[in-house]
């Protein structure tokens, strides 16, 4: 009977444990501490997209490509690559957001940031004016675009009030069909810190 107990308590203790940690990493207090956030807290049909970008990325055709159906977007800059401040400007003016991530050459360095018991997830952030706000796992297009058929995946599997994160690498014709998918199911593609 003493050893029956003694595992319940323990198995309690764990219990307890688990739930503490899920709460404080996704539940209100994740939000004001800044931790990951899965998805948007609009409570509506609307999706956020994070675009990664680099030197040679095209930044004005996804503009473009976002304004033709009246969406916007985050383009995220590599904080250590850094971008000229006529770009950032010229982004912003245009009324999309701007954030931070780590590109493939400074992965795993000490400016890295990372989540997850035990698993090395990079992490872009947002500064939302108060406070760094990382956005953690999207759907990520390009790890889709790996499987067979990803264009219909992605309309089957799509829904409101989500993070989709796309990489800008010169492939403007994919994120165009992205975008058709987004605005075809009537969602509103909206800057990151809109959906916060």
């Amino acid at each position: 009977m003493k050893t029956i107990k003694k595992t319940m308590l323990t198995n309690s203790c764990i219990g307890l444990i688990i739930a503490f940690v899920c709460f404080t990493s996704f539940g209100p207090l994740g939000q004001i501490s800044g931790a990951p956030l899965l998805k948007g807290c609009t409570g509506g049909d609307n999706v956020a997209l994070q675009i990664m970008v680099n030197d040679s990325s095209e930044v004005g055709a996804y503009m473009d490509t976002l304004e033709r159906v009246g969406a916007q977007g985050t383009f995220f800059f590599c904080e250590q690559c850094g971008a000229s401040e006529d770009l950032l400007s010229q982004v912003r003016q245009r009324g999309h957001g701007v954030g931070s991530y780590v590109c493939a050459a400074h992965k795993g360095k000490e400016t890295d940031m990372y989540i997850g018991s035990g698993y090395s997830v990079p992490v872009m952030h947002y500064n939302d004016g108060q406070l760094i706000r990382r956005i953690g796992p999207s759907l990520d297009i390009a790890r889709l675009k790996a499987q067979q058929g990803w264009l219909q995946t992605l309309e089957e599997n799509l829904f409101g009030d989500m993070f989709i994160r796309v990489v800008a690498d010169e492939a403007i014709g994919d994120f165009e069909k992205v975008v058709q998918i987004v605005s075809n199911k009537g969602y509103t593609m909206l800057r990151i810190d809109e959906m916060l």
